[in-house]
């Protein structure tokens, strides 16, 4: 895990300091009441990973330090040319907004596409040169599919890309990922006796399990594109990470009682109540579009409405989505519209 508690709180000052919570509170107070809570937000995901990640040795985490690790991924890539895929790293000669997008659920990907709230490829791509070889800077390597697709989409482009300077690769295989390119990690995890039964080893933000913030890129019914937590009954979370099958609603319900405790928190300090409007716009269609909120509903709400019907809200998503039925409380009803 990358400690990305730099990085939300940005996030989240600008959406919620900019939204009810302007006015009552200075910009340098609410971001010291998101960071505390965040970080006991990443305790209580450790907790719940812990319990539901079935390892008979238990679960160790190593917690990175993201900026450090930016520094280190900055240093050892050079002067560049840089090409920067890590949303926490903006400064770089360019930035490409690119992820692998999955229909809802997250076992099922449809290919490359603009992260949400991005331009199109071709807008992104426009002021890079055809005549400099390209460092690629990402977060991470895992499968090494969405570095594989970026480079060859680069070069359908007519740009070079010699290098890639990750800032973690967990791998079980020493090749290159794409001939021709070099992959030069600041940390690499090598696994031994590597097994799909076992997996030793995984990557994960905390803020991917944080609802309003990131999470996997998904398809909506109405084929926009949003962000979604990682956990049902959006994604399936052991699609994405370790969990037991098995465990997959546990862990769920463990994953929004910890972004329940988070936003209450955070209310209950500032003096406001957070709404799904108050969300960045690349995140807050998620519940409108399958039902399960209104742009008005209290966020608190939500979740108290998708811990208890989780069964059917994930029927819901396995369907392709509802129309919702609001009721007085502005949340969907159980019953469906005739």
């Amino acid at each position: 895990m990358r400690d990305d508690t730099s990085y939300c709180v940005k996030e989240l000052s600008r959406t919620l300091g900019g939204g009810r919570a302007s006015g009552l509170r200075n910009p340098q107070a609410v971001a010291e009441v998101i960071s505390e809570n965040y970080r006991l937000f990443q305790a209580d995901m450790r907790r719940a990973l812990g319990e539901t990640i079935r390892c008979p040795r238990g679960v160790t985490f190593h917690l990175l330090d993201a900026q450090l690790l930016e520094q280190s991924v900055r240093h050892r890539a050079g002067a560049g040319p840089l090409l920067s895929l890590d949303p926490l790293i903006e400064q770089a000669d360019h930035v490409l907004r690119a992820s692998r997008g999955f229909l809802l659920g997250g076992d099922r990907p449809v290919g490359l596409v603009p992260s949400p709230g991005t331009q199109s490829f071709h807008r992104q791509l426009a002021g890079l040169s055809a005549d400099a070889e390209y460092t690629l800077i990402e977060d991470d390597i895992f499968t090494g599919g969405t570095i594989k697709e970026v480079i060859r989409m680069v070069r359908r482009l007519g740009m070079k890309v010699g290098r890639v300077v990750p800032g973690i690769r967990l791998s079980s295989e020493v090749e290159d990922l794409i001939p021709g390119v070099v992959v030069d990690p600041v940390m690499r995890y090598h696994i031994l006796g590597d097994s799909k039964e076992t997996r030793p080893l995984e990557i994960a933000d905390p803020r991917n399990f944080l609802l309003g913030v990131s999470g996997l890129v998904v398809c909506l019914p109405d084929g926009s594109w949003t962000r979604a937590p990682y956990w049902l009954p959006f994604v399936r979370a052991a699609a994405r990470i370790g969990i037991s099958p098995a465990c997959e609603e546990e862990f769920a319900l463990l994953a929004m009682r910890a972004n329940l405790d988070f936003y209450s928190r955070i209310q209950k300090s500032l003096d406001v109540t957070i709404r799904i409007s108050d969300f960045s716009p690349t995140v807050r269609d998620l519940l409108p579009a399958l039902g399960f909120a209104h742009m008005s509903t209290p966020v608190c709400t939500a979740l108290e409405h998708m811990m208890t019907h989780l069964d059917r809200h994930i029927e819901v998503v396995a369907g392709g989505g509802r129309t919702a039925v609001e009721s007085r409380d502005g949340v969907p009803s159980d019953v469906e519209p005739s």
